[in-house]
């Protein structure tokens, strides 16, 4: 009896592995900053930030969906952080505070959601705000690289070495 041939992926394992980890970001890097080092609505900062590291390194690597969903996860990330932040800081009012963070763990848990849709190679976008990244995202694929340059390189422009 013959085995069914397995499915190709249409998105390759580092592609869903890193997309997975910038959606669940606030999981895996807000909530342990939390409860180690920072006050909450700091320990949420480096999420977006990674997110956003994340998809430019698909960028670099002209991985489309991976690239797609860095820059979801990040502008989700960065409003995680601000209805966390907008949370304490809106403390003296408590309807106000406890709407702000309610939103925050739906949109937490919504993150979570895209992390495992991911990590299991489906197309995940956010409402509102998945097919307008998308066209960002593709518009980024389309524009040059700027060159990298490390400590110690000479300028291109200069080749012998003249400051």
């Amino acid at each position: 009896m013959r085995k069914p041939e397995p499915a190709t992926a249409p998105y390759s394992m580092i592609e869903r592995r890193g997309s997975s980890v910038a959606h669940a970001g606030a999981l895996l890097i807000g909530i342990p900053l939390t409860v180690f080092f920072l006050d909450p609505p700091f320990s949420f900062a480096p999420c977006p930030v990674i997110a956003y590291l994340i998809a430019r390194s698909f960028r670099r690597r002209k991985l489309a969906w991976g690239a797609f969903q860095g820059m979801q996860a990040s502008l989700i990330q960065l409003f995680i952080f601000i209805l966390a932040a907008a949370t304490v800081y809106t403390s003296p009012v408590p309807n106000l505070a406890a709407t702000f963070g309610v939103a925050g763990f739906l949109l937490f848990l919504y993150s979570l959601r895209g992390s495992l849709d991911t990590l299991l190679g489906y197309d995940f976008r956010y409402a509102g705000v998945g097919s307008w990244l998308e066209r960002v995202a593709r518009a980024n694929l389309e524009r040059s690289e700027p060159g990298r340059r490390r400590f110690g390189s000479r300028d291109r422009d200069n080749a012998d070495g003249d400051p």
